[in-house]
């Protein structure tokens, strides 16, 4: 089974604590997560960071972490980073 959840309107520092916590209970479930991001504007440093710490994570265990229909200012956030998608355990759909 896969937990899809959305991203916050507002990537805050208190948003991505609550985030984080919702990654780490799917995880603990040893469920797949798939975070909607078509809403999504650029991605803070903070949020790269924690997408791909829980999609590591997720890998680990055997399960992954999907950004799904990801916003073109949340693509480019990503490539600003340099973000490979052939390197990383998440996965862009």
């Amino acid at each position: 089974m896969v937990i899809t959840v959305s991203l916050p309107p507002f990537l805050g520092r208190s948003e991505a604590a609550t985030f984080r916590n919702q990654l780490l209970v799917a995880l603990e479930q040893k469920e797949s997560v798939a975070v909607e991001c078509a809403e999504a504007g650029p991605l803070p440093s903070l949020w790269i960071q924690l997408l791909h710490s829980a999609a590591a994570s997720a890998s680990a265990r055997g399960l992954s972490v999907t950004l799904k229909a990801a916003s073109s200012e949340c693509r480019e956030s990503l490539r600003a980073i340099g973000f490979d998608p052939a390197h990383s355990a998440l996965v862009l759909e």
